[in-house]
């Protein structure tokens, strides 16, 4: 029997549920404290209504769910998880903010080592996620690795800014064949991350990823919104990204090569962005707030941004927007010095600035070997 009090621990009673496979409901609105990690195996769809939250218990310091072949030994297929308010408790687990991030990458990653994430999977062929609030994790909101067929939609991120590295949606490769789309709330981090290799801490896996669409991403006072990220040869290919709206601290989009890994070729093919209507945020966080990764000018960094030491084939970037009222001196668009693109699209780039912003509309420092541009505003 579930029990809905916040009190109880459900944590044997939903497992039982879920070993049972096939169509796993949580009808009853209220709150299921656990306190290990619920296991998810393959053929099963677990439904929660709107009003269930599933919270993790205080010092419980796990995933609050993992698919049974996370830590690999297999694969898992055909998952679903839809509904619910997914709750990481993050000032329950016992944990200081600036200490778990400045040493995040003094043990490297283990399955059985808690970093924070809390729902995460890997291994794993056809996974859907949709219609779930997200909130306040330690680390990664959602994690999902090694994967082959992936729909995550419908999500609400209600983050409460105390611990950093809070990504929402964090893809590893090697992933391919994905949509990611209707993301809304705030993180601390990026709200989608995709990266062919990651740092120590997060590496469940690595490599190529392709074919995945991403659209529709709004964020009020967001950290980040979408980030490619790749290095040591691994690809990223045929990536759309549609849609992109809101106000941000960092960066709307940013293609780079991932900053702990320097000094090898970092490759991005057949890229579109487009239909990305942002502005710099002048909302400063709250006291309580985690702002270890507020240093530096970072009213400097550009809406889209196409970062030093990246190699490309194919780039589109098309119906880029902003009216900027926040003084900034971030460009909308940037190519740093050092970005390497062979083929370049550039098409209705444009923005309006209020009273005493003066700030780049389109700033290419970069090498391009072939250019169109068409109604790009200098």
């Amino acid at each position: 029997m579930l029990y809905a009090d916040g009190m109880t621990d459900n944590t044997a009673a939903l497992q039982e549920m879920l070993d049972k496979r096939g169509i796993v409901t949580v009808d009853r609105p209220g709150t299921y404290l656990i306190s290990r990690t619920l296991i998810i195996r393959s053929d099963t769809r677990l439904v929660l209504s709107p009003g269930a939250r599933i919270l993790a218990a205080p010092m419980s310091r796990c995933s609050i769910i993992e698919n049974e072949h996370f830590a690999g030994g297999g694969r898992d297929e055909r998952i679903e998880i839809i509904g619910g308010i997914w709750d990481g408790n993050c000032d329950a687990m016992g944990l200081d903010a600036v200490y778990e991030a400045k040493h995040r990458e003094d043990e490297p990653y283990s399955p059985k080592l808690f970093k924070g994430k809390m729902m995460r999977f890997a291994h794993v062929d056809n996974i859907v996620l949709e219609k779930l609030t997200v909130k306040d994790p330690v680390s990664y909101g959602i994690q999902i690795a090694h994967v082959r067929g992936f729909v995550v939609r419908d999500l609400f991120f209600d983050y409460n800014h105390h611990f950093g590295t809070t990504d929402g949606v964090h893809i590893n490769g090697p992933a391919r064949d994905g949509v990611i789309e209707n993301v809304c709330g705030t993180t601390n981090d990026d709200m989608v991350s995709l990266t062919t290799i990651d740092e120590k801490h997060a590496e469940i896996s690595f490599g190529h990823i392709s074919n995945v669409d991403i659209r529709n991403v709004s964020a009020e006072n967001g950290y980040s919104g979408i980030r490619l990220q790749s290095n040591e040869g691994y690809e990223i290919n045929r990536v759309k990204i549609s849609g992109i709206y809101g106000d941000y601290r960092h960066n709307a989009v940013l293609i780079s090569q991932h900053n702990s890994r320097p000094g090898t070729r970092t490759w991005f093919n057949d890229i579109t962005v487009e239909d990305v209507h942002a502005v710099k945020t002048a909302k400063p966080l709250s006291e309580d707030c985690f702002t270890y990764w507020e240093r530096g000018a970072i009213e400097k960094l550009a809406i889209v941004w196409i970062e030093t030491g990246i190699e490309a084939g194919n780039i589109v970037l098309r119906d880029i927007t902003r009216h900027e009222c926040t003084v900034t001196s971030a460009p909308l668009v940037k190519i740093d010095k050092g970005a390497v693109i062979a083929n370049l699209v550039a098409e209705n780039i444009h923005q309006t600035c209020g009273e005493g912003v003066d700030a780049p509309c389109f700033k290419n420092e970069g090498t391009i070997e072939v250019a169109s541009f068409r109604n790009v505003q200098e």
